[in-house]
């Protein structure tokens, strides 16, 4: 009897160690997520850059050396040191400043994207190092997803690269087995699914600690705070509804803290995920963070199917291919 249940569990391990190996080497995961990722990244890096333009001086630039002694706290090393300096003059300063949004241009568009995510994550931490009072979890998420996505082929699809790629006559800079490319691919994703699971259950787990949470109001005083609150109209009609925050304060711990478990069979996995797009579309609009959220938006990306990426891809081409009612009434 013993030995008949060392047998079998003897033979799920090496069932599950053969799945684990198929996955690893069997092709690249979640290519269409990454690109998403990759998209909405370079979205978010270029939209907080422009937003911040007239103020880069107080921010990070020559207005804000009243901070000098907070970057002693945290302070940064070689590589992040050698961009963004406390000595860079204003003109300078800027200079750099407009490299670093056409690198985040670069990074959307996919061109060169294997040089251009490393320089680009040096440039960006080199810059927020700075004003480390600035920063925000979005920014702090980015700057880790980018480390990752250095080693991943996020600009497989939906990018200048893939189309180089496609021409006859391209050949890889540095040669490299098949194998050893999708192994490193893999394990990225698994890192960059590893961050956000951590991300969300610190997030739920914190929560869950606090009386406000418990009591199924943590919503309501978030929401009263005047300086997160771009239209304290529509804020109001949302903490004033009783049934919304106690439901919501609930969803949003429980989605948290369980969001791997729901992620392992396909209904559930579109609701969580459904359930955490609003949530951070609630947080934009309702908290003034459009930045965190789409930093966060578009992190979930790599937990959508690829499949279901080219769905929508072949419904886009079919739609923007079939003429309307109207337009066909018109050709006839």
């Amino acid at each position: 009897m013993i030995g008949a249940a060392v047998r079998a569990v003897t033979a799920a391990f090496g069932r599950t160690l053969d799945a684990g190996e198929r996955w690893l080497f069997d092709g690249k995961k979640a290519t269409y997520g990454l690109a998403v990722m990759r998209i909405l990244f370079g979205v978010m890096i270029l939209g907080s850059l422009i937003a911040s333009f007239a103020d880069r001086h107080y921010i990070w630039g020559a207005g804000s050396r009243w901070l000098t002694p907070w970057l002693t706290v945290d302070q940064y090393g070689a590589p992040f040191t050698w961009v963004f300096t406390e000595d860079d003059p204003p003109a300078v300063f800027t200079l750099k400043y407009l490299a670093l949004a056409a690198l985040a241009v670069a990074l959307m568009l996919g061109w060169r994207t294997r040089f251009v995510t490393p320089v680009l994550l040096i440039a960006l931490a080199s810059l927020m190092r700075l004003n480390p009072l600035a920063d925000h979890a979005g920014d702090n998420l980015v700057r880790i997803m980018l480390l990752f996505m250095c080693f991943a082929d996020t600009a497989r699809r939906w990018s200048l690269d893939a189309r180089r790629r496609r021409r006859p006559e391209h050949r890889p800079l540095v040669p490299a087995p098949p194998w050893l490319g999708t192994l490193v691919h893999n394990v990225a994703l698994i890192a960059v699914a590893a961050q956000v699971f951590i991300v969300y259950m610190t997030s739920g787990l914190s929560k869950v600690q606090g009386d406000m949470w418990q009591e199924g109001v943590g919503l309501y005083y978030p929401l009263q705070i005047a300086q997160y609150a771009p239209w304290p109209g529509l804020n109001e009609i949302v903490y004033a509804n009783g049934w919304f925050v106690t439901v919501g304060s609930y969803v949003t711990v429980f989605v948290q803290v369980l969001f791997p478990l729901l992620l392992l069979r396909r209904g559930t996995r579109v609701v969580a995920l459904l359930l955490i797009f609003s949530m951070h579309v609630g947080i934009a609009v309702t908290m003034a963070l459009p930045w965190f959220s789409l930093a966060m938006i578009a992190a979930d990306a790599v937990f959508i199917r690829d499949v279901t990426y080219q769905a929508v891809a072949r419904w886009l081409r079919r739609a923007r291919r079939e003429p309307s009612a109207e337009q066909a009434d018109v050709a006839r």
